[in-house]
C-alpha cells in the first residue's frame, strides 16, 4: 500500500500541519518569552503564525515542490483562525472547571504572570491547581486573551486544533487510495467528532485537546510509515510538544503511545526509521519536558519532589474521591469500568442516593439523552450507544480476524487495538470517560481496518456505522444548550449595563463572572450576600449579585424564560 499526495489532499496536508504547528509555535515563543523574564503578549500567536509559515514554505519549496499548495494553506488556515475566535467568541465558557480554574489561569498568564518565576498565591482562586498543572492549552488560549481583549476567544484553540486533526485525518485517509472521497470524509469527521472533544470544545477543559494530540499521533506514525520526510517528523515533534503538556496524563499517553510505535517498529525490522524517530522523539521530549514544560515538571519536580505533583508526591491532592458516582468508592478498576461502559449516561455524584443501573445495549431513558453532551460525564461517558457500538466492533473484528489472507493488515489492527486497550486499562480511573478519549478510536480503526480490508459483511458495518453517527450526533445538542445558556448569561449583562451603578457581588468559587463584568465595563464590589433579599445567580454558577432596583423589572422575552428551565 502506498501513501500519495495528490494536490487538494496536499494542501489538507500542509493547513492540518500549518494549524497544529502554530499551537506548538506559540508554546515555544512564550516558554522563550518567560526564560528571558517576559510575559504572554498579544504579539505572539501572530508572530507563531508568521514563522510557521516560513518554515512551512521552506518545506513546500524544497520538499513538497508546490508553492501554490503553500499559498491556499496559509490562506485557509488564516481564514481558520480568524472563523475559530468569531465563533469562540459568540459562546460563554459556563462550565464549573472552565468557571472556577481555567479561565482564572488564562486571565492570570494573560495579565502578567511569568509561570517559571513565580507561583501564584494562594489567594488567587484554586492556585494549586492553576500553579501546578500542565499549561499547553492555556498558554494558546491566554495569548489569543491577549490579542483579543476577550477571555472567551481562548477557546479558539479547540476549534482550530479540532480542525487540524481533521485535515490531517482526512489527508491520511485520501492518501491511502483505497476509499472513496466521501467514505473518507465520513470516517475522518467520526474519528475527529470524538464524544470527548465536542462535548469540551466550547469550553476550556483540556481533555478534547488531549484526544486529539492521541489522534494525531495515530496519524503521524502512520504517514511516517510510508513517508519519514522531514515534514512528518516535524509533525511528530509538534505533537508530543502539544501533547505532553496539555496535561499530566498527556505525558504519559505520548511516551506509552510512542514507545508502542518504536516497538512496532523493530518487530517489523524497519530500522532507519526507527532511528529517526527516537531521535526526534527525545529531541521534542527534551524541549515539551524542560522548556515549554518547566512548570510544571521541572518547578514541582524541584520544589515538590514530584512532577506529577499535587496529584502524586507528598501531600497529593486527591480529586477523585468526591467525583465517584454512588456505589463506586469499593469497586476495582475493571469493575468500575465495566459499570460505566454498560450503565446508562449519566453524571451520578449529586445525587447519592441514586445507584448506576446498567442497562441493555442500543436502549436508551431520558438521562441518556440529557447527559451525553456534557463536559465531563462520569457513567458511560462516550454516549447512550457506545456499549453497544464496541459490541459490534468487537463482532467486525472477530469477522476480520478469522477471514483469510492480508495477515500483515490484521497482525497491524490486533496490535494496535492492544495498545489502546492497554493504555486503558492501565489507567487508574478509566471509568470517567474524559480520562481515556483513545477508547473511542478502538471501534473507528476496526470499522477503517473492514473498508480497507473489504470485508462483505455490509449489514455489519452499516449498523456500525449507523450507530456511532447515532451517538455523535447526540454529542451536538451542546451547541443549542449552550447557546441559550449564553443568551441568559448575555441578558444578565444586559440588564446590569442598563443600572449604571456599582453592582455588589459575591463570586463564590466560580470568579470568572468578573471577567464579565470587567469586559462589559460594569463596575463592582465584593460582599458577602448570604441570607440577603433581591439576589440573583450568575447563569449556570455559585456567583451572585444584588439586583439593582431600576432593572428589577428588565425585560425578558418568553424564550429566555423558557431557556430558564435548562440552566
Amino acid at each position: 500500500m502506498q501513501l500519495s499526495l495528490q494536490r487538494n489532499n496536499r494542501v489538507l496536508f500542509l493547513t492540518g500541519g500549518m494549524l497544529i504547528t502554530t499551537i506548538a509555535m506559540v508554546l515555544i515563543i512564550v516558554a522563550l518569552c518567560f526564560f528571558a523574564g517576559f510575559t504572554v503578549a498579544a504579539w505572539q500567536f501572530p508572530m507563531a503564525f508568521i514563522l510557521t509559515g516560513g518554515l512551512y514554505y521552506f518545506i513546500s519549496k524544497n520538499k513538497l515542490n508546490n508553492t501554490g499548495a503553500f499559498i491556499q494553506s496559509v490562506i485557509i488556515s488564516a481564514l481558520v483562525i480568524i472563523a475559530s475566535v468569531i465563533i469562540a467568541c459568540c459562546f460563554y465558557d459556563v462550565t464549573y472547571d472552565g468557571q472556577s480554574y481555567h479561565q482564572e489561569g488564562i486571565y492570570q498568564l494573560a495579565h502578567g504572570w511569568n509561570t517559571f518565576k513565580t507561583l501564584l498565591p494562594k489567594s488567587v482562586n484554586m492556585a494549586i491547581y492553576i500553579n501546578h498543572y500542565g499549561k499547553g492549552v492555556e498558554i494558546p488560549q491566554s495569548t489569543l486573551y491577549a490579542l483579543t481583549g476577550h477571555i472567551e476567544a481562548g477557546k479558539a484553540a479547540n476549534l482550530i486544533l479540532l480542525i487540524a486533526t481533521f485535515c490531517l485525518m482526512l489527508s491520511l485517509l485520501l492518501g491511502l487510495n483505497k476509499l472513496t472521497m466521501p467514505r473518507c470524509i465520513l470516517i475522518a469527521i467520526l474519528a475527529t467528532c470524538n464524544p470527548i472533544i465536542i462535548n469540551q470544545l466550547i469550553s476550556t477543559y483540556v481533555d478534547g485537546q488531549l484526544a486529539m494530540m492521541v489522534q494525531c499521533l495515530f496519524v503521524v506514525a502512520i504517514w511516517l510509515v510510508f513517508d519519514s520526510s522531514i515534514y512528518n517528523l516535524l509533525l511528530l515533534a509538534v505533537v508530543v510538544i502539544i501533547g505532553a503538556n496539555v496535561k499530566f496524563t498527556g505525558l504519559v499517553y505520548v511516551v506509552i503511545f510512542t514507545a508502542a510505535f518504536l516497538g512496532w517498529l523493530l518487530y517489523t525490522k524497519k530500522i532507519e526509521l526507527f532511528k529517526k524517530v527516537i531521535y526526534t522523539a527525545i529531541a521534542s521530549g527534551i524541549v515539551a519536558v524542560l522548556i515549554v514544560g518547566y512548570n510544571p515538571y521541572v518547578v514541582n519536580t524541584v520544589k515538590f519532589q514530584h512532577p506529577f505533583y499535587p496529584l502524586m508526591g507528598k501531600n497529593k491532592v486527591d480529586i477523585v474521591g468526591y467525583n465517584l458516582p454512588p456505589g463506586f468508592e469499593q469497586k476495582g478498576g475493571m469493575d468500575k469500568l465495566f459499570t460505566s461502559l454498560l450503565a446508562h449516561t449519566d453524571n451520578q455524584i449529586s445525587d447519592k442516593q441514586k445507584t448506576v443501573t446498567l442497562k441493555i445495549p442500543f436502549t436508551v431513558n431520558k438521562t441518556d439523552f440529557t447527559n451525553s453532551f456534557k463536559p465531563d460525564t462520569r457513567i458511560a461517558g462516550f454516549g447512550p450507544f457506545f456499549s453497544g457500538i464496541l459490541l459490534l466492533a468487537f463482532a467486525l473484528l472477530v469477522v476480520l480476524l478469522l477471514k483469510p489472507g492480508k495477515f500483515a493488515l490484521i497482525k497491524n489492527l490486533v496490535y494496535l487495538i492492544a495498545v489502546i486497550l492497554a493504555v486503558v486499562l492501565i489507567m487508574p480511573e478509566s471509568w470517567w470517560a474524559r480520562y481515556i478519549p483513545q477508547l473511542w478510536y478502538l471501534p473507528i480503526v476496526v470499522l477503517l481496518a473492514a473498508e480497507l480490508y473489504h470485508t462483505k459483511h455490509k449489514i455489519l458495518r452499516g449498523f456500525l456505522y449507523l450507530f456511532i453517527i447515532f451517538n455523535v450526533v447526540l454529542t451536538f445538542g451542546g451547541f443549542g444548550w449552550n447557546l441559550m445558556m449564553t443568551m441568559l448569561v448575555n441578558h444578565q449583562i444586559a440588564k446590569l449595563k442598563a443600572a449604571h451603578q456599582t453592582i455588589t457581588v459575591q463570586f463564590g468559587d466560580l470568579k470568572a463572572n468578573r471577567f464579565r463584568l470587567e469586559e462589559n465595563h460594569i463596575p463592582y464590589k465584593e460582599a458577602i450576600l448570604d441570607g440577603v433579599p433581591k439576589v440573583e445567580i450568575f447563569i449556570r454558577s455559585d456567583s451572585k449579585f444584588i439586583i439593582p432596583d431600576n432593572v428589577a423589572n428588565y425585560p425578558e422575552s418568553k424564550f429566555l424564560k423558557w431557556a430558564e428551565k435548562f440552566n
